[in-house]
C-alpha cells in the first residue's frame, strides 16, 4: 500500500476514495483494488476481504482510515453495504461455541449469521444466558476490519472505557499466552482485563503492581478493548531530534519507489520514518533529523520529517 500523501490521514477517518484499477500479484493467487485518495495517492485493497461489497472500477467508496502502522503504512476499511459501526442489527443464530479470548481466559461466544450468510463470532459476557430455542440475537457491531464484522451484546458494553479516551490501569501479571509468548495483564476500573506482548514494551521498565496510563484504541475480535501505553519520553504532536542512522529503497506492490529513513529513538530502537519522496529528503543528510511524532504503535513512534 503506497503512502504517498498519507501524512494528511489520521486514524478514524473518513474519506472518499475512487477505485480506479484492478490488479494481480504475479506468482500468487493475490489480487487487489487500486484505490486513489482524494490527494492523488494510491492504495491497494485486498479483494478476497470484500467479494461481498460489489465494488466497482470507477466508483467511489467512502473508507475509514483504519490503521496507520509503526512504518506509516495506510490500511483502509471500505464502507460496509449493509453493517455500520456502534449500531446494533438482529442476527440469526447458529450455536454456542467455547473461545479462549485475548487475556487467555476461557468464554463463551454465539455464532451468528449475517445477511451475507457468513459465519460471525459474537462474544458473551459471562453472565449472559441464552434461551434453549433461541433463533434471532441482537448483537452490537464494534468494528468491522478485513470485511469482518466483531460483535458483541450491546449491554456488556456499558462498563468500558471509551476509545481514544486515557485511562489508568494496574498492571496485575505477566503470563504467557498465545505460542507462549509473554504479555503485561492489565486491568481497568470496571474489572475489565487486557493483554500487551510484553517484549514490544520491555524498553518502558513496567513492573507488577505499578499503574500505567494506557489510551484506548480500538476492539479485538473477541470484542476486547486494546490499549496503547503512553511513551515514557514522546508526545504525539510534537516535534524531536533523532540520530539518523542509514535509509532504505524500495518498490511498493505498485511499482513505485519508495524511500524511508531509519533513525534510532531515545531507547535505541530504529524507527522508520513515514515514507517520503526523494526531494524532501535533506542533502547531505545531517547526524541528527528533527521529526513530528504522529503517533505511538506497539511501543515505537510513528514518525515523519517534520
Amino acid at each position: 500500500m503506497s503512502n504517498q500523501n498519507q501524512y494528511k490521514f489520521k486514524e478514524g477517518e473518513i474519506h472518499p476514495f475512487k477505485i480506479t484499477g484492478f490488479t494481480e500479484m504475479p506468482g500468487t493467487d493475490e489480487s487487489f483494488y487500486i484505490l486513489e485518495n482524494p490527494f492523488g495517492g494510491k492504495h491497494l485493497l485486498k479483494s478476497v476481504h470484500y467479494k461481498h461489497y460489489n465494488l466497482e472500477l470507477n466508483h467511489e467508496v467512502n473508507c475509514k482510515i483504519d490503521k496507520i502502522n509503526c512504518s506509516g503504512k495506510i490500511y483502509l476499511e471500505p464502507e460496509n453495504p449493509v453493517y455500520k459501526e456502534g449500531e446494533i442489527y438482529n442476527f440469526t443464530f447458529v450455536k454456542l461455541i467455547d473461545q479462549l479470548n485475548s487475556v487467555g481466559e476461557k468464554e463463551k461466544a454465539a455464532v451468528v449469521k449475517t445477511q451475507f450468510n457468513e459465519d460471525v463470532i459474537c462474544s458473551l459476557p459471562k453472565d449472559c444466558q441464552l434461551s434453549g430455542n433461541i433463533k434471532n440475537l441482537q448483537c452490537k457491531v464494534l468494528r468491522i476490519k478485513k470485511g469482518e464484522l466483531y460483535l458483541a451484546i450491546p449491554e456488556a458494553q456499558n462498563k468500558k472505557p471509551k476509545i481514544g479516551k486515557n485511562y489508568w490501569f494496574d498492571l496485575i501479571d505477566i503470563k504467557p499466552l498465545e505460542n507462549n509468548i509473554e504479555h503485561y495483564i492489565l486491568r481497568d476500573e470496571f474489572g475489565n482485563l487486557y493483554s500487551l506482548k510484553k517484549d514490544m514494551y520491555q524498553h518502558y521498565g513496567f513492573k507488577p503492581g505499578q499503574k500505567i496510563e494506557c489510551t484506548v484504541t480500538k476492539y479485538n475480535a473477541d470484542a476486547h478493548l486494546k490499549v496503547e501505553p503512553v511513551h515514557p519520553f514522546y508526545e504525539i504532536g510534537k516535534s524531536y531530534s533523532f540520530k539518523y542512522l542509514y535509509s532504505e529503497e524500495d518498490l511498493n506492490p505498485l511499482g513505485e519507489k519508495e524511500i524511508a529513513l531509519i533513525v534510532e529513538d531515545i531507547f535505541g530502537v530504529e524507527t522508520k520514518v513515514r515514507t517520503i519522496h526523494s526531494h524532501e529528503i535533506p542533502d547531505p543528510i545531517p547526524e541528527y533529523i528533527n521529526c513530528k511524532v504522529d503517533g505511538i504503535r506497539k511501543g515505537k513512534a510513528i514518525l515523519s520529517l517534520a
